[in-house]
């Protein structure tokens, strides 16, 4: 390991994931019930001291998180010796002594090498009875071990940080171990630091590696520049696979499988209807691959089948394909067997992730792609996920297709470059973000991608700034209420430009930081929210005319600008409000009626979103929820659908794979789930809302309609 990697590894940011992972790892595995009657500052520490020798015993034996929590012998009468453990099998002794820092700066000094010498001597001498009870479970395998002649002992020094050895505590370490390896090579120690530790939580968090068979037929093989193998391999073993890693399958791919589209819905129908010409109208599916081992049930020839036993597994193209077999195989199992699919195999290994790329790259060139999908391919957005699970222990989903995670447990890259771009010093990104999401996928100069993550930012700036960003989403929310007509449509459509001058009132310099209480910023959001709507509603009028466009105000880079300035300047005074126009308050005796626009077909009319966008059903009120929330909870997908553009049935519903219209779905749904008080009328447009974005139906088609009544 270098420096950079151990400095690393020390910084606050990883000291706090750390702490967080072994806090969350040892909780009930580790004995503490002599640290309850210290305050919990105190409890943490030494339980974290603990929990720092459970984690070194895991490193030097890979043994489980249960069997090193026993290990810990840590408290009175631990003769300076915090952990011990013997390896299964083996006649491995190790003795821990664990040293943690809140800063990362633990060290080991020559007091705590004297007591860890007095400690082994004591295990030597076999004095078990001078410890604690912790260790008398495991005295005996002690005893045995100590008796072999094949005996090894290692001691092992835990520090929380980069765990370098001062000259004197060596030297102590090394005339210890020439007097007791006096018949040979019995005694040594070793050092696991904050970097080692760390590097076992990510191994902890990755998954198991993806194990296939492939049934291939009418086979081709290639071995130069790489082993390859192109054949024929039924749809029912690729629904195999599917059935057991699902998602896992696309760890490398651009996207996760898209759920129902109408090319999967075709999908589905040429497997149930037409299985014999499946393989005549499909692309295929591209495996790559860490290594295969070849089974040969018959004679090694290519008119005979070969099993392909496939580790390190990941589909790089026809993800979709994949899918919709297994969806097949639950509907019409009897018709896929006789559908077949071609499947490239190429073996790239675990040192070739250049490559892979390249093959990921090309393979989908060829297919519908979008900007977004090529960000799977950067190695920062698998590190902000890394990051969000140890930090935070929370989700974040970056390929396109992953359902959003629940508000409460993660976010997406979407929600997260729309925060960060609402949260730069600048306008432009903000404005970038309200014309076109898809804007922030832009790579190269002057691109708006790299300009939000090159730097990698940090999980707790991520989810903090998706925290503002929806805090200011839900202050609008009650703010819309107070105002009508062109106030009204500031708070809706200038809701990007608003959340960027909250972001510019928040202290962001301790964004990153683990300790700082990030509720107190968000308590001040909603009276930023007001002051800052009501500037930016007085200075839109004043400044461009209260008859003026707000669509060409609010997405021009030089307006918002202007506005930024002009509504920093003045909101910066507490307290102050603007006097808006009467007309702009909703009086109490007319309640202004919402316009309700045929929402589908204003929506089509206006191609406003592209066939595949997946939405997600919002329930509105607390009868519906309570009806609902149980029977959605047992199948997620039920909560899920792919918008089509057809004017009557434009939902094509993950729970069945038809197609409806937004309220028939909902009265379907109101039926399955046996809701006998359901309402007869529902507003179905007002319950769809495009994953990621959060509008619905409904808004998407009201902006449209006021957008236009502009325009006239």
């Amino acid at each position: 390991m270098d420096d950079v990697e151990r400095r690393n590894a020390t910084t606050p940011i990883r000291v706090h994931q750390i702490r967080s992972a072994l806090m969350e790892q040892y909780a009930g595995l580790i004995y503490d019930e002599d640290l309850k009657s210290y305050d919990q500052r105190g409890y943490d520490q030494r339980f974290l001291s603990r929990a720092l020798t459970a984690a070194a015993v895991r490193v030097v034996t890979g043994c489980d998180h249960k069997t090193a929590g026993r290990s810990v012998i840590d408290g009175e009468l631990d003769q300076g010796i915090d952990g011990v453990a013997v390896t299964d099998g083996t006649q491995e002794v190790w003795l821990v002594q664990a040293k943690w820092s809140d800063e990362g700066k633990g060290k080991f000094n020559t007091d705590a090498a004297h007591k860890f010498i007095h400690g082994l001597r004591l295990i030597e001498q076999r004095s078990f009875d001078r410890f604690n009870d912790r260790l008398d479970p495991i005295a005996a395998r002690v005893n045995s071990a100590m008796h072999d002649a094949r005996l090894k002992v290692t001691l092992v020094i835990a520090v929380m940080g980069m765990g370098t050895l001062s000259d004197e505590v060596v030297a102590i370490l090394e005339d210890a171990r020439k007097e007791f390896n006096g018949l040979g090579p019995v005694l040594d120690y070793r050092v696991v630091n904050a970097a080692d530790v760390l590097r076992q939580i990510r191994e902890d968090l990755a998954p198991e590696p993806v194990r296939v068979t492939v049934r291939m037929t009418n086979w081709l093989k290639r071995n130069t520049p790489l082993v390859a193998y192109q054949g024929t391999v039924p749809a029912s073993n690729i629904a195999e696979w599917y059935g057991e890693y699902e998602d896992r399958l696309y760890s490398q791919n651009l996207r996760q499988s898209l759920g129902t589209t109408r090319v999967n819905s075709g999908m589905l129908n040429t497997l149930a209807e037409e299985p014999e010409n499946f393989w005549l109208f499909n692309n295929g599916v591209t495996v790559l691959c860490d290594g295969l081992d070849e089974d040969w049930p018959g004679r090694r020839r290519p008119d005979e089948p070969v099993h392909l036993q496939l580790r390190g597994v990941s589909v790089v193209n026809g993800a979709q394909t994949v899918s919709a077999a297994h969806r097949a195989m639950q509907s019409s199992a009897d018709a896929v067997e006789d559908a077949e699919v071609t499947v490239k195999v190429i073996v790239v290994g675990e040192n070739m992730p250049d490559f892979a790329r390249r093959i990921t790259e090309t393979t989908n060139t060829q297919n519908h792609v979008e900007q977004r999908d090529f960000i799977a391919l950067d190695e920062v957005q698998a590190m902000i996920r890394e990051d969000f699970a140890l930090s935070l222990q929370k989700s974040y989903v970056y390929k396109r297709g992953e359902p959003d995670p629940a508000p409460d447990e993660g976010c997406s890259v979407v929600h997260s470059a729309i925060a960060l771009a609402c949260a730069h010093h600048g306008t432009e990104l903000t404005v970038r973000a309200k014309r076109d999401t898809d804007l922030l996928w832009e790579r190269g100069a002057g691109g708006a991608y790299p300009r939000l993550f090159s730097e990698r930012p940090s999980a707790f700036q991520i989810w903090r700034s998706v925290l503002v960003h929806r805090a200011v989403g839900a202050a609008l929310n009650e703010e819309r209420k107070k105002f009508q007509k062109r106030a009204a449509d500031v708070a809706q459509r200038g809701d990007l430009l608003i959340t960027h001058l909250v972001f510019q009132f928040i202290e962001q310099d301790r964004i990153d930081d683990p300790d700082y209480d990030w509720d107190k910023v968000l308590a001040e959001v909603p009276a930023l929210t007001t002051r800052v709507l009501s500037w930016l509603i007085h200075h839109i009028d004043s400044e461009f005319g209260p008859t003026s466009f707000l669509s060409g105000t609010l997405t021009d880079v030089a307006r918002c600008k202007q506005l930024t300035a002009l509504v920093l300047r003045d909101a910066e005074r507490a307290g102050v409000i603007p006097d808006l126009p009467a007309e702009y308050r909703p009086s109490r005796a007319a309640r202004r009626k919402a316009r309700r626009p045929n929402a589908v077909p204003t929506l089509v009319d206006h191609g406003k979103i592209t066939d595949g966008t997946p939405l997600r059903l919002r329930l509105l009120n607390k009868p519906e929820i309570k009806a609902l929330e149980a029977w959605l909870a047992q199948e997620p997908r039920r909560s899920e659908a792919t918008w089509v553009n057809d004017r009557s049935k434009c939902l094509l519903w993950a729970g069945d794979n038809r197609a409806y219209s937004p309220t028939r779905l909902v009265l379907h749904m109101y039926e399955l789930a046996g809701w006998e008080q359901a309402p007869v009328a529902v507003q179905g447009p007002a319950r769809w809302a495009v994953d990621g974005g959060g509008l619905t139906l409904s808004d998407m088609a009201l902006a449209l309609l006021d957008e236009q009544a502009e325009q006239e």
